[in-house]
């Protein structure tokens, strides 16, 4: 213990303002306090809360959001097109977009950078009705290209013309040798309004993200024609399908927010690859709550390969990304991976 009475006057008078300095400099702050423990607020967009999204609902619904001090606000935008539309606009911070709008943004000079994947399978699942397969001779077992073969003639339901379901038929027939306007009939329904057009006998056939599909199939109303969503489809394995984006500028400004909503996100995978069933049992009553729980949780068993423990963003997602869109006539190949994938970090969590 230092004796003050013993030292020198000046030394004393300096150690004793030294110390003056260093109580000043812990003393507790409420004001600084406080701001460390308010929740950063952020709004995220998503074109729906379906499965393409299901990483973002999960780390909603099981507080790893705010486990990372983030209160997140979810906006179901009712469309890609309008998530991209409020993500440009600054209505929310982030949005969960399909990555190939990313990239026609790009080519109109409409940045937007994807910051993590979401869904990492191509996710729409083709199904065809019972009595169609059955008509066409379609089986159990059959190879992929014999049962793409036997749709000709069929009435496929799509989103519109050039969507990402009218792309996913014509890619499929096209796989199998078939031209999508001579072979089969493209007819536009309301992806709300197609497992009821499948049920009422109005068309044969459609491909959607979890869980319509997946409800037909269960319910014994349709066979699976395709699912890419499990890998089996030509091209489309690990496929960057669904991704978290923000515009450059706010990614430049909010480094940490980012940082913290892409940590939460990976802590979604994790949970939906380890424990489905917890899972479902979390998103029933919020976001699912007209769905049978039944088959809400044997689609969330159903869908869980697509969403990776490991997340990362590759030149070769985006290449893969590219070379499809070029497929059906996008001019995108002016498009850089800089010019819409931040991979920094993903890259901070290994």
């Amino acid at each position: 213990m230092i004796n003050l009475k013993t030292l020198p006057l000046r030394a004393a008078a300096a150690l004793a303002l030294s110390f003056a300095v260093l109580a000043a400099s812990v003393t507790w702050n409420p004001a600084s306090a406080q701001a460390a423990r308010t929740p950063v607020k952020i709004t995220i967009g998503v074109g729906g809360f379906s499965f393409a999204f299901l990483s973002v609902l999960t780390a909603d619904v099981a507080k790893l959001f705010a486990q990372e001090n983030l209160e997140v606000t979810l906006i179901n935008t009712g469309g890609g097109t309008n998530t991209m539309a409020a993500l440009l606009g600054g209505s929310v911070e982030l949005g969960g977009v399909v990555m190939s709008d990313a990239i026609l943004a790009a080519t109109k000079g409409q940045k937007v950078q994807t910051v993590a994947p979401l869904l990492t399978q191509f996710a729409s699942d083709a199904v065809i009705s019972k009595s169609a397969a059955a008509k066409a001779g379609i089986t159990p077992g059959m190879p992929l290209l014999e049962r793409i073969k036997r749709l000709k003639g069929m009435t496929l339901a799509i989103t519109g013309r050039g969507s990402g379901a009218d792309k996913m038929w014509r890619y499929l027939l096209e796989l199998a040798g078939m031209d999508p306007d001579r072979d089969v009939t493209l007819t536009v329904v309301r992806l709300d309004q197609m497992y009821a057009a499948l049920r009422a006998g109005q068309i044969d056939g459609f491909n959607a993200s979890a869980p319509s599909n997946n409800r037909a199939v269960q319910e014994g109303l349709a066979v699976w024609a395709a699912r890419p969503s499990q890998g089996e489809v030509p091209g489309l394995t690990d496929f960057l399908y669904t991704s978290i984006a923000a515009k450059p500028a706010y990614i430049a400004a909010n480094n940490d927010t980012i940082a913290r909503v892409v940590r939460a996100l990976q802590k979604a995978n994790v949970l939906i690859q380890d424990d489905p069933v917890r899972v479902a049992k979390l998103l029933h009553p919020v976001y699912f709550s007209q769905t049978d729980y039944g088959l809400l949780e044997e689609t969330v068993k159903d869908q869980k390969g697509g969403f990776s423990k490991r997340m990362t963003l590759s030149v070769q997602a985006f290449d893969q990304n590219v070379k499809f869109m070029t497929r059906f006539g996008d001019n995108v190949k002016s498009v850089q991976f800089a010019d819409v994938i931040e991979p920094k970090f993903v890259a901070a969590l290994r």
